[in-house]
């Protein structure tokens, strides 16, 4: 139960963080470009996941990725997408209705991921209450854009 709590908590934290991220990389975009935004981010993201790779003994086991089912390696290109595509949108939408827009994306597919098990996840079929859940955060998204 407390560790349920904790991950809530981490996960609201991280909601909270990708907004900022969002909303800084917009305005170093608009003052640099998108590119250079880009550029500062993966600088971060590699230099961050490069020191946690070599504290946490990731070289020892960083052969059990070789084979591994192709859908697997698309995280990269997911995070990528992400970051450009909120550092584009977030001057011209606003902050709130782009995150709104994105965590509406992202509840449609963690609904069908979920549905299909996919990348090895645990099943766990649409219900109504989950569809009506999908429903509210459209309703959400459409109340941030007024």
């Amino acid at each position: 139960m407390i560790l349920k709590m904790l991950l809530g908590v981490l996960i609201v934290l991280a909601g909270a963080s990708g907004a900022s991220q969002a909303a800084a990389n917009g305005g170093l975009a608009s003052r640099a470009g998108i590119s250079v935004a880009l550029m500062l981010n993966a600088i971060v993201v590699i230099t961050g996941a490069t020191l946690f790779f070599v504290a946490a003994g990731g070289y020892r086991t960083v052969g059990a990725v070789w084979g591994a089912p192709l859908p697997y390696y698309i995280g990269g290109f997911c995070g990528l997408f992400i970051i450009a595509a909120l550092t584009f949108a977030v001057p011209r939408l606003g902050a709130a209705v782009s995150i709104a827009l994105m965590v509406l994306g992202q509840g449609a597919m963690a609904l069908a991921i979920d549905h299909f098990g996919l990348w090895g996840m645990r099943a766990v079929p649409w219900s109504a209450t989950r569809l009506l859940g999908l429903i509210l955060l459209v309703a959400g998204m459409l109340l941030m854009r007024r």
